[in-house]
């Protein structure tokens, strides 16, 4: 998963400590190896995992599960309220999962990490931003 920089993680969350903005940083680019990304979790947050050991299958194994696990853990690191679905999840090619997820930083222009799966990016923008942009593709029942 690509992500932002780490200037760019700094400057647009003020409380972000440089060690957490790496931790962000290394979780999204350890998604695509498994055994990376469970130790780094074990190790750094403990909330995540406690919630991968509490799965009735090992979400490592899949690598939408990995993303989920990854963007709980930043969610985390934020201080934000839960990953949030964003988008129409009607789209066999991709399982069927939402084409955006972002951290509910609890209002809809709030600085916040979005997290863009057809393009396996992380960014940072508001949710707000992107129902604008989206709306009229996306059709009003999907909101």
């Amino acid at each position: 998963m690509k992500a932002p920089t780490l200037e760019n993680l700094l400057s647009s969350f003020r409380d972000l400590t440089r060690e957490q903005a790496r931790l962000i940083r290394k979780l999204a680019h350890s998604v695509d190896d498994r055994e990376a990304l469970a130790a780094l979790i074990e190790a750094s947050c403990p909330e995540t995992h406690a919630y991968a050991r509490s799965c009735y299958s090992d979400p490592y194994d899949s690598g939408m599960w990995r993303r989920t696990m990854a963007l709980h853990a930043i969610d985390r690191i934020l201080g934000t309220c839960g990953v949030e679905a964003l988008g129409p999840t009607d789209d066999h090619r991709v399982g069927y999962a939402p084409p955006f997820e972002y951290c509910n930083a609890g209002d809809t222009y709030a600085t916040t990490l979005i997290y863009k799966r057809d393009s396996d990016r992380l960014f940072v923008g508001c949710w707000g931003d992107v129902v604008e942009r989206h709306e009229k593709d996306w059709g009003e029942e999907t909101f």
